[in-house]
């Protein structure tokens, strides 16, 4: 294995993460969230990255730890089990605003891409390879002038959307013969399947495992604000809801989220996603959040952004994804 290069901190030693490193991981973002926006994300939220995604933390994270402990940069190279049409590697880097500008950022992307080649040079199966970074806002301009020298291409955009509950909902309503079930156990499998199918045709989707998808469901999921939609026994559609009130404070305002909703082919133009948004805001309400808030991809091929609109959801900030082919790697 070819021997990555780390850049120099001075009083610090690098050393890979692990999850009793969760706490200062969420400390370490909560202090790049202070001047980068986003979200704050708890030590429960890291340690699961480590069931999720930890099955190499070993050799696919690093952490740069100062003379007291504390973690003052990390990178992390993320690739998920499941691939069908390209095998991905997710890029998570950051590095505490008092340390930024004296040239570590650089060195750390190279190595944590560094790592992603060597992943993929192990895996035989045919796929091409890319490796990603999500949620980089645009008003982060030291990320994306990163990004950029790296070789990377804004290739998608996504808008984040809210909406004021206190406008009039309407009732929701499904066609006769379709059946909304709450979320439970028993049916998270066909929720997984019904995902699975409606995003096939979606931009960098891969198959979600069971693992992945029963990873998330956390202290913030929301199963009473989440349903399967069943058509006679066949499950067709599904929504699935968050709460983070440890945002609120940040926010100005409580607020749920929507993360997950997606139609079968076969059922769309039938006004499913419709009334599961209807029932998801209707939830909210009635658990007192001021807002239901949701993400979409700017160039959603289902029409997911008119539909949003027309139900009361604002536009309020954008973050892109970047991407680069493996092959144009040139470390």
């Amino acid at each position: 294995m070819t021997e990555l290069s780390l850049p120099e901190i001075e009083g610090a030693t690098w050393r890979p993460l692990q999850p009793a490193d969760a706490e200062a991981m969420s400390t370490l973002q909560q202090a790049c969230f202070v001047v980068d926006g986003g979200y704050r994300i708890t030590p429960t939220e890291m340690r699961e990255e480590f069931e999720l995604y930890g099955n190499d933390h070993g050799a696919d994270s690093i952490g740069g730890f100062d003379g007291a402990g504390n973690l003052v940069a990390s990178g992390w190279c993320q690739i998920p089990e499941a691939a069908e049409t390209e095998r991905r590697a997710f890029v998570f880097l950051l590095v505490h605003p008092e340390y930024r500008g004296g040239g570590i950022e650089d060195p750390l992307l190279a190595w944590i891409e560094g790592r992603a080649v060597q992943r993929a040079r192990a895996e035989e199966d045919g796929l091409s390879n890319a490796i990603y970074r999500y949620l980089v806002y645009d008003t982060m301009t030291g990320d994306i002038e990163l990004m950029e020298r790296h070789g990377y291409t804004a290739a998608r955009f996504f808008t984040e959307n809210a909406r004021d509950l206190v406008e009039p909902i309407p009732e929701a309503r499904l066609d006769a013969g379709l059946v909304a079930r709450r979320w439970s156990n028993e049916i998270s499998e066909d929720g997984r399947a019904v995902h699975n199918a409606a995003f096939a045709d979606h931009w960098g989707t891969q198959p979600s495992t069971q693992q992945a998808w029963e990873g998330v469901v956390n202290e913030f999921f929301l199963p009473e604000a989440s349903w399967v939609v069943y058509d006679g026994d066949l499950p067709v559609a599904y929504l699935r809801s968050w709460k983070y009130p440890h945002d609120f404070e940040d926010r100005g305002r409580t607020e749920s989220w929507i993360e997950g909703l997606g139609t079968v082919a076969s059922h769309r133009g039938r006004g499913i996603a419709t009334a599961l948004l209807e029932m998801a805001m209707e939830s909210y309400r009635e658990d007192g959040v001021e807002y239901a808030c949701l993400g979409v991809d700017s160039e959603s091929p289902t029409g997911a952004n008119r539909l949003y609109q027309r139900l009361g959801f604002v536009p309020e900030r954008q973050w892109m994804a970047f991407r680069k082919p493996l092959r144009d790697w040139t470390g």
